[in-house]
């Protein structure tokens, strides 16, 4: 599956002024990397010495993104952590409390746009910016299988809009705009496949952080998992544990509401 910005894409001289892009090397690991270019944040990241117009800031930890300009040029945003949870134009003040407190993982509105079409929005809290985070449910594409698993219609829509899924084999997973990998699951590593003019996309998702409520992760070696692994072979990808694809789910596009 395509991402929405490849390596060319990469703001250098933005990178560059950061400190995290020297001699021709970006000094992000590949899960940053892969975070920036599926057009999600990536995790916590020191930034040292960031010189600017009349500013210098010795140490700052945030997360960093990729945006596109309607004129194509990709920028770098910095998302910092904020000292108080910013607002929302969305939400009310008990929304935000729940969201902020965990009481709720997301809140859906339905907005209605100029066209008179209504389009339903997804608000996140990110507790470690401090920060509320919208996105478009529709633009969420789910997973055909996971693990091998064929996914129904229902559960495709469920993963959408964001519900908790639990599958045959005890795996449970749920779509996060939060998360760098774009999951929360009780396994740290899932196979999903997606199928794509007639073809199957393989995607293997490491790293995936566990569910608030219940942090102990199991073996993900399930049956399933190894059957999935037995379908990248057949599809002649080889070693699936060095060819296979490691690319993120495309993400929505997150929206600001200041």
């Amino acid at each position: 599956m395509e991402t929405p910005f490849n390596s060319a894409d990469l703001p250098i001289d933005q990178l560059s002024r950061l400190g995290i892009y020297q001699g021709d090397q970006l000094l992000l690991d590949s899960s940053q990397v892969s975070a920036l270019l599926s057009g999600r944040r990536t995790s916590l990241i020191s930034l040292r010495d960031i010189k600017g117009d009349g500013f210098e800031i010795e140490r700052l930890d945030a997360k960093l993104s990729l945006s596109r300009e309607e004129n194509g040029k990709v920028e770098l945003l910095i998302h910092p952590i904020y000292k108080q949870p910013r607002e929302h134009t969305l939400l009310t003040e008990m929304q935000m409390r729940d969201l902020i407190t965990g009481k709720q993982d997301y809140i859906s509105k339905l907005i209605e746009q100029e066209d008179g079409h209504s389009t339903l929005l997804n608000v996140e809290y990110d507790e470690q910016t401090r920060e509320f985070i919208s996105y478009h449910v529709s633009e969420i594409i789910p997973p055909d299988r996971v693990n091998s698993i064929l996914l129904s219609e229902e559960e495709k829509s469920a993963f959408q809009r964001g519900e908790s899924l639990e599958l045959e084999d005890g795996t449970k997973l749920q779509h996060r705009a939060t998360e760098p990998s774009g999951l929360l699951s009780n396994r740290k590593m899932l196979i999903l496949s997606v199928l794509i003019d007639g073809g199957i996309s393989y995607l293997l998702i490491k790293g995936i952080s566990a569910f608030r409520q219940n942090p102990q992760q199991l073996d993900h070696h399930t049956a399933s998992f190894e059957r999935a692994v037995q379908q990248m072979r057949g599809e002649g990808l080889g070693n699936a544990d060095q060819r296979i694809l490691e690319r993120q789910m495309t993400p929505p596009r997150q929206i600001n509401h200041r």
